[in-house]
């Protein structure tokens, strides 16, 4: 009997709601997707959806998690966004260097990706969509934060404009950031903000350009996971882990807060990427280091410039290696050297900084510093210059905190060993204070190769232990020091030494005693109001050291053998009276006759560099004096020797106690 009662209600029920459709006129589409609203069971067991938060997950049952590459119906499809204000600067112009290499950890192009997430920025409000069902994304207003724990492979584009927004990223997995048009500017903290100690493949997307910048006081994150405790924020892009840069845009950053780029892993900078610092509170990239890959900085390409006016800031710091293969650099700093009060020392600003060793094998690098004890590139370690095209300029003054505490504008500062192997180095320092030098070695610097100009205040060049010249071009003058000044021991092996020194008791080359000067070949030119220590005797090669020797700024001077032939030929960067001029070349010979002339013309020379004439034929001029080498050192005039320093200061190597 139920059966049937049940039968005949369920006859009563159909026809009660067909005749609610027919007398409402709807049609009904079974075949549209039902998506039901997550549960609390559909989030990882560590995270609860909390309350008013917009967070968005799929139906696991519908897409597995551990299927990486499954994907819904969702559009992730990204058109660029070429709206963005265009980057004005500096641009890339190496894009066809950027080859794909053979390690994984530095080129997405080797990893697969293929769970796109799609975060689209639109002023106040912002919405992502994913290929896959494990991602989950929690959304206020323009903030988002993408959890990608539960999944891996993922490569998320993000697009758009917001003025009161950010992207925040937990991952247990490296991920690939396709930065396609973007101008973020965050109300609370880090514009973008990764949070993952794997590695940021970031890619810009050909011919964009997108902005980041942060604000100058942080607030509460929007949104952290459950159980994240003290988070790192230190600026506008900020990484737990290793940054990779590629693509062919432009990523222009404004650091408020403190630093403008920064991470806790290495930076990687590949071919055909622009970079371009506006505004940094701090540094203006500022990487930690990878000690497990033993990676700091590495820059293979691209464009960067940056412009930092912070106290002490730094353009570029790392407290590991910096090595620069290639690429276009402009760098200009313009704070002030200040006390370190944690450190209990003074802290400058400077163009390019390592707490270790610095290799530059080529690029273009342009570094400015106008601050005071301001530095072009400062070095804890050793310093290598295998090749390329750097030019450094400082302009401020000494900074003093105290008698015993100043810091002094350089051009190149390093705590450790200086080789220079190669590329062109032109260096600048006009701050007019004591301490204002060149290129200073704390240790040994050596020249190997390459062509250095250096112009100075104080000793355009100097070193602590000894300086060695294997080959290459050197040109160092100093308006009121030594142009080249070795506190301990100077080799001359082969090459090109010009050294111009100022007044008396300074010299164009300088070093504490006549048994640590050692001319064994190449050419030397030093010109200054006295020489304190003059050429060994064990050298191999013959010098000359001619006292009282008196001529016009601009006019030449000439070596010349019995037949007239030019020896050594040389224009004067400024006048001499009373002057001290030392010289050797390997032409020089015992006892045969040679004659010093001044003010004539030389011409069919082979080359000219920095006022030497390589070769040529001398006519004209007057002769100064003529002398016959009897030993390796031959001494004329009246030269003298005496004690070193900075014009009226005593002590050698330049000399002002407690110089920094």
């Amino acid at each position: 009997m139920y059966p049937i009662i049940n039968k005949i209600f369920g006859i009563i029920v159909s026809f009660i709601l067909v005749v609610s459709v027919v007398s409402c006129d709807i049609t009904i589409d079974t075949t549209q997707e039902v998506i039901e609203t997550p549960s609390q069971d559909e989030y990882p067991s560590d995270m609860e959806p909390p309350e008013g938060d917009n967070s968005k997950k799929n139906d696991p049952e519908e897409n597995d998690p551990e299927d990486n590459n499954s994907e819904d119906d969702t559009n992730t499809d990204v058109e660029a966004n070429f709206d963005i204000e265009k980057w004005s600067g500096l641009w890339a112009d190496d894009s066809s260097s950027d080859i794909v290499g053979d390690n994984n950890d530095f080129f997405h192009e080797l990893n697969s990706f293929g769970n796109v997430v799609k975060v689209v920025f639109n002023n106040d409000k912002a919405t992502v969509q994913s290929s896959n069902n494990s991602v989950v994304s929690h959304i206020t207003g323009a903030y988002v934060t993408i959890d990608l724990r539960a999944v891996s492979n993922v490569e998320i584009i993000a697009v758009g404009v917001t003025n009161d927004g950010g992207l925040k990223v937990y991952s247990d997995n490296k991920y690939k950031l396709t930065l396609s048009g973007v101008d973020i500017t965050s109300q609370r903290g880090p514009a973008i903000n990764s949070q993952s100690k794997k590695r940021v493949y970031i890619h810009l997307t050909d011919g964009t350009t997108n902005r980041l910048t942060d604000c100058t006081t942080y607030s509460e994150d929007s949104y952290t996971i459950p159980g994240a405790v003290d988070e790192d924020r230190k600026g506008s892009l900020f990484a737990e882990g290793n940054i990779i840069l590629s693509g062919y845009g432009a990523l222009v950053v404004a650091g408020k807060y403190k630093h403008a780029i920064v991470t806790d892993g290495c930076y990687y900078q590949r071919p055909g990427v622009t970079v371009a610092i506006t505004e940094s509170a701090k540094n203006g990239i500022h990487v930690k280091g990878d000690s497990d890959d033993n990676t700091g900085i590495v820059i293979k390409g691209g464009a960067i410039t940056a412009s930092v006016g912070s106290t002490a800031g730094k353009g570029i710091k790392c407290d590991m290696d910096i090595v620069v293969d290639s690429g276009k650099f402009d760098i200009r700093t313009s704070g002030n050297a200040t006390y370190d009060s944690e450190d209990k020392d003074t802290s400058s600003a400077s163009c390019l900084k390592s707490d270790t060793d610095i290799h530059i094998n080529g690029g273009s690098l342009s570094l400015n510093s106008s601050g005071t004890g301001g530095k072009g590139i400062s070095c804890d370690g050793n310093l290598e210059v295998m090749g390329g095209d750097i030019n450094i300029a400082t302009t401020g003054g000494q900074y003093r905190y105290s008698n015993s505490l100043t810091s002094s504008p350089k051009g190149i500062r390093v705590d450790g060993n200086i080789t220079i192997n190669g590329g062109d180095i032109n260096i600048s320092v006009t701050g007019a204070s004591e301490g204002s030098e060149g290129l200073e070695s704390k240790m040994t610097l050596t020249f190997n190769g390459g062509e250095t100009i250096i112009n100075a205040y104080d000793d355009a060049i100097n070193a602590a232990k000894a300086i060695v010249l294997n080959d290459g071009k050197v040109y160092a003058r100093a308006t009121n020091n030594d142009g080249i000044d070795s506190n301990g021991t100077m080799i001359i092996n082969g090459g090109l030494m010009i050294g111009i020194g100022s007044r008396e008791p300074e010299g164009g080359i300088d070093v504490d005693n006549s048994t640590s000067l050692v001319i064994n070949g190449g050419t030397v030119i030093g010109i200054g109001g006295t020489m304190m220590g003059k050429p060994s005797t064990s050298s191999k090669q013959y010098s000359v050291v001619y006292g009282g020797a008196t001529a016009t700024q601009g006019s030449n001077i000439a070596v010349l053998n019995a037949s007239n032939n030019t020896l050594l030929a040389f224009e004067l960067p400024q006048a001499m009276s009373n002057s001290t001029l030392c010289f050797s070349t390997p032409e020089i010979s015992n006892g045969v006759t040679y004659t010093i002339s001044s003010g004539g013309t030389i011409a069919g020379y082979n080359d000219f560099w920095q006022g030497w004439y390589d070769g040529g034929a001398w006519s004209g001029g007057t002769t100064l004096t003529t002398f016959t080498p009897t030993s390796t050192v031959t001494t004329i005039g009246n030269s003298g020797s005496g004690p070193g320093g900075g014009g009226d200061w005593p002590g050698g190597g330049g000399g002002w106690p407690g110089r920094p």
